[in-house]
């Protein structure tokens, strides 16, 4: 059946083979169901337990809608006892689950009519009538009794079963797919991220794997199984290709809910494609976003130790004019060798940026990430570039000074060699002389202050 926990064919398949009751698709005058137990003459060797749950079964065959204008039953008694016939009705009004209008009694043969009395002492909590077959057709429209009865319906009970089965097994299978779809659409709904790369890389190769399983999901085989039964259903032609499926009414009412599960796999599956496709953008939004601040990450680590190192180690200025060039010089490789990070740096946000403009769903925090780590560079390199300053002023000043200091001797020899001359013209020569000296010392004194 294919409603939810309820006994399926397969479930009772010996006894349904048997054909000890069947529902052939026909109506009652009320456009109820009609339950037909044929004639048979071993009523009493079904097992009760049997007889519960196979008329519990094709209770669920017709529609709910079908179901609730009640049941008439027919119970074949030719060929059989009739002291079988209580126990069965007993039975029907004990564990038949759905509301039984009218018991229609075919009389079997001989029947005594004094055994009405005995019969009607029972009571039941519906309607029973014992009739001829030819009563029957004024009860119950030809067209809507199989031949057994004289009637028009066209039933086989093995078709029915054939195909009966066959629906069942697609709608469970159908079902238990969509469950799986479903489990999948979970999976796929989560918004959890992986904290650091290998989680995302991870993450990744599972969201992989997780494609497979969709792309495996028999969406088309199931597909052609249920449009096969369609056309069975739809075209009135059986399995045993002849023009008109047996239970015809009661299959028709499911055409619904078959081209209902089909269309359910086509949009779940394809909805699983979407959500793997947004997911797998998502993650690697996520893979890219672990890689920068990985590598970020270690840029703030090397601009930290490094401005650390170069404080706490690079206070002298130069003791002298030597000294000072070589601290330059060392200076220069210390920056030289800081810019090459500087390359490293530029390229982590210039990635920023790609991400960034990309519409990366954590653009705020990835644009705050490369905007510290540009503060922190830009931060370290003017301590290089004053520190460079500061050394080429030292060594400008030390080269100067010693200079200066060099020419002393030299001055102070000038201005105490020789005596006053005795001659106006020399004299003014020597004070011209003089005053060019003082001009000279006065001049390498303020280069290098």
């Amino acid at each position: 059946s294919f409603r939810t926990g309820v006994i399926r064919a397969s479930d009772v398949l010996p006894v349904l083979k048997e054909k000890i009751a069947f529902v052939s698709g026909g109506r009652d005058k009320r456009g109820g169901p009609i339950l037909t137990f044929p004639a048979r003459s071993n009523h009493d060797r079904i097992k009760q337990e049997d007889l519960r749950r196979l008329v519990t079964y094709l209770s669920t065959v017709p529609s709910e809608d079908v179901c609730k204008r009640g049941f008439t039953v027919i119970i074949d008694m030719r060929g059989s006892k009739w002291d079988l016939i209580k126990p069965l009705l007993k039975t029907l009004q004990e564990v038949f689950p759905a509301e039984i209008c009218v018991a229609l009694i075919i009389k079997p043969d001989n029947f005594w009519q004094k055994q009405k009395t005995n019969f009607g002492s029972a009571k039941f909590n519906f309607e029973t009538s014992m009739v001829s077959v030819e009563g029957l057709a004024k009860l119950v429209d030809p067209s809507q009794l199989t031949d057994d009865f004289e009637g028009s319906l066209d039933y086989n009970h093995e078709e029915w079963l054939e195909l009966r089965i066959s629906l069942e097994d697609f709608m469970s299978n159908a079902i238990h797919l969509l469950t799986r779809l479903e489990d999948l659409q979970e999976l796929l709904s989560k918004k959890d991220f992986p904290a650091d790369v290998e989680g995302s890389r991870h993450l990744i190769e599972e969201h992989t794997q997780l494609k497979k399983k969709v792309l495996k999901a028999p969406v088309e085989d199931l597909d052609q199984e249920g449009q096969r039964l369609l056309q069975c259903i739809r075209s009135s032609d059986g399995f045993s290709g002849r023009n008109c499926i047996s239970g015809s009414a009661d299959f028709q009412s499911l055409v619904p809910k078959v081209a209902s599960l089909l269309d359910k796999l086509h949009s779940t599956r394809q909805h699983l494609h979407q959500m793997w496709h947004i997911r797998k953008l998502k993650l690697d939004q996520c893979f890219q976003l672990r890689l920068f601040e990985e590598d970020a990450e270690k840029m703030f680590a090397w601009i930290s130790h490094n401005k650390e190192v170069f404080l706490q180690s690079h206070t002298e200025i130069g003791r002298g004019y030597q000294h000072a060039m070589e601290l330059q010089t060392q200076h220069n490789h210390f920056a030289m060798n800081s810019m090459n990070a500087y390359v490293n740096i530029n390229r982590i946000m210039s990635v920023a940026s790609r991400l960034a403009e990309a519409g990366h769903y954590a653009s705020t925090q990835i644009k705050q990430i490369s905007g510290q780590l540009d503060q922190d560079w830009k931060s370290f390199a003017a301590a290089l570039d004053e520190r460079s300053t500061i050394l080429a002023m030292s060594s400008v000043f030390h080269q100067k000074a010693e200079q200066f200091l060099s020419e002393v001797e030299a001055w102070c020899k000038v201005c105490s060699e020789g005596s006053l001359p005795s001659e106006m013209q020399e004299l003014e020569l020597a004070i011209h002389r003089h005053q060019s000296l003082y001009e000279q010392v006065t001049q390498a004194y303020t280069e290098v202050i």
